[in-house]
């Protein structure tokens, strides 16, 4: 019982989470969809991350606290809550890329567009998540893990980073199929669209661990995070702008569609 509460209390922020995707998830894609790709991010992050600490793929070679048995719940050699991260980490990015694509006022963009961005946005978020996780001596995190050797990224081998790209194609790719057949809808706007919770619980987990990457003193680590984000939001926000203000205007005319209307 101990394990149990070492698991999904003393691990809160895996948990709050874990109800976020689950929320956000069966709202868009149903119990079945969401309990089958939720079984499957289980057993990707199971067989990806017990194959790391044991032959070094894809991760490269890196062991888990042996110090944290009988404090939580394992897998084989990996704390449970590590490959449970794999489903909402996946999820986020993913919606996240969908709305990117799309834009605020439709549902669905390009195929290609969507996956390629759900792939970059999951694997910017564990570009921030794993080297401030490799400080969790300084915070709440405690000691969680570490690599055999030292890494160009904050301690990270570049190897890692790979296989995390290698690991984000196959979430993604697993949603991307599951949500093949959904129709692109028209929106009101940003505040009604469906993939909004998705997209600023996205950022609660990046940000986060950025403000914590600050607060514990890495500085590099921390404002990395930021300078990183800030130009990719700022040409979302232009080319969205851009976007609704050619949708507002007639074909051809140059003139706003309510005024071309009054001809």
């Amino acid at each position: 019982m101990d394990e149990v509460v070492g698991t999904f209390v003393g691990r809160w922020y895996v948990t709050i989470f874990g109800i976020a995707f689950f929320w956000c998830a069966v709202r868009h894609m149903g119990w079945r969809r969401t309990l089958l790709y939720f079984a499957a991010s289980m057993v990707v992050g199971l067989a990806f991350e017990n194959a790391s600490v044991h032959v070094g793929f894809p991760y490269t070679h890196y062991e888990f606290n042996e110090g944290l048995r009988g404090d939580e719940l394992w897998a084989w050699d990996v704390p449970l809550m590590v490959p449970l991260s794999y489903s909402f980490m996946g999820y986020f990015a993913f919606a996240t890329g969908r709305l990117l694509a799309s834009g605020p006022r439709h549902t669905r963009g390009r195929v290609v567009a969507e996956c390629g961005l759900g792939v970059l946005l999951g694997v910017w978020a564990i570009w921030i998540l794993d080297p401030v996780s490799r400080l969790g001596d300084e915070f709440y995190l405690g000691r969680l893990f570490a690599y055999d050797g030292p890494g160009f990224w904050f301690g990270l081998p570049l190897g890692s980073q790979l296989g995390f790209t290698l690991t984000s194609v196959v979430l993604v790719g697993m949603l991307t199929w599951l949500g093949r057949d959904e129709p692109d809808r028209p929106v009101t706007g940003l505040r009604r669209h469906p993939h909004l919770a998705a997209l600023l619980t996205y950022h609660g987990q990046v940000f986060h661990l950025a403000v914590v990457a600050l607060v514990i003193g890495a500085h590099d680590l921390g404002a990395s995070a930021f300078l990183i984000w800030a130009p990719a939001a700022a040409v979302t926000a232009v080319h969205w702008t851009s976007e609704r203000s050619r949708s507002t205007v007639a074909p051809g005319s140059g003139r706003p569609l309510e005024m071309a209307g009054q001809r």
